[in-house]
């Protein structure tokens, strides 16, 4: 049978929990999905988070935030590369009426 009652946790070491802290806190990424990455149940990571002195639920907003302010950067650079370009057209296009106008 497959059962696992009665079995020790795994141990790990601290290298790996530094690790995986890490994912959480500098990377932005969700504990959840750092913990299915890893292997390791949600709760022990929030216990490893915890431990730390991070709140996982205050680190997963962070990480949200985080990514929406990267996004909107992102689009930002987009929208200025955007108006630009418009700009460059539209310069073009007052010279050539301009051009044109001349008798």
């Amino acid at each position: 049978m497959g059962s696992k009652k009665g079995q020790a946790p795994p141990r790990y070491d601290a290298v790996f929990k530094e690790g995986a802290i890490k994912l959480v806190t500098e990377q932005g990424r969700p504990s959840r999905e750092v913990a299915a990455e890893l292997g390791i149940c949600i709760d022990t990571l929030r216990n490893w988070l915890k431990s730390a002195g991070v709140q996982a639920g205050s680190a997963d907003r962070a990480s949200r935030e985080a990514r929406r302010v990267k996004e909107l950067e992102a689009q930002v650079r987009e929208l200025r590369k955007r108006v630009q370009e418009k700009d460059e057209v539209i310069d073009v296009l007052k010279k050539s009426v301009g051009i044109l106008s001349k008798p």
